[in-house]
């Protein structure tokens, strides 16, 4: 009586070598656009987050240069392993930021709907103990395995043994020097910091579009930005 299992969530990741040797400059440079940075807009159990306060373009930057070039790296890495022809597509990062996170500080449940990959990549991660410094938690929307709707929710008691077919969230602790990418599309969300320590990580949108000379592909993939026409005048 086998059970298969298919449509798996691809999640990549990779510990990164050299990141002990950037993980200071990375950590000050993160702190200075914190500091720089527009009035705080979100509440305080919320994390800092760059894109809501001016400083979501750190891939121009030249302090995270390293990064940067591994996110380019891995990302072409990711989308082969997923069977995408490179030589059809363009890849962009479209916004790049820092997040701080502090203790009781958490992320809501969101997902990128303007990009197509996202990534993050951890720099400064509070060290092992008895208390959570904050998974990255990954929802199941498609709950594709929930026979009837709702018989998982956590207001009943009908599904009383969790197992790899029923599993409405899978949660990844940090790992300092560690770059994980997944689709962009799939809802996430950070659980609170509970440490007395800083997480340090930065967040990376990734836009594919189609290459001037994809035949066929500008029905599922954006045309090159090269062939776009901005209005020359308003609406």
């Amino acid at each position: 009586m086998p059970i298969e299992t298919c449509f798996p969530l691809a999640i990549y990741y990779e510990d990164l070598p050299d990141a002990s040797q950037h993980q200071q400059g990375l950590i000050d440079a993160v702190l200075q656009l914190e500091q720089a940075g527009a009035e705080r807009r979100n509440y305080p159990e919320m994390a800092w987050t760059g894109d809501l306060h001016g400083v979501e373009q750190i891939h121009t930057n030249p302090k995270f240069a390293w990064i940067v070039e591994q996110v380019e790296r891995h990302t072409a890495i990711y989308l082969l392993e997923l069977g995408v022809d490179l030589t059809k597509v363009d890849l962009y990062i479209q916004r790049a930021w820092p997040i701080v996170s502090r203790t009781e500080q958490e992320i809501g449940a969101h997902c990128h709907n303007t990009a197509h990959i996202s990534a993050v990549y951890y720099i400064q991660v509070p060290a092992e103990g008895t208390y959570d410094p904050g998974r990255l938690v990954f929802f199941n929307d498609a709950r594709v395995n929930e026979v009837s709707p709702g018989l998982g929710s956590e207001n009943t008691d009908i599904v009383d043994a969790d197992n790899y077919l029923n599993q409405l969230h899978a949660a990844y602790l940090p790992v300092e020097g560690r770059l994980l990418m997944f689709p962009a599309k799939q809802r996430h969300a950070v659980t609170m910091n509970e440490t007395d320590e800083l997480r340090l990580s930065l967040s990376f949108d990734i836009v594919l579009t189609a290459t001037a000379n994809a035949a066929g592909a500008y029905e599922f993939l954006t045309p090159p930005p090269s062939q776009w026409q901005k209005f020359r005048s308003g609406g």
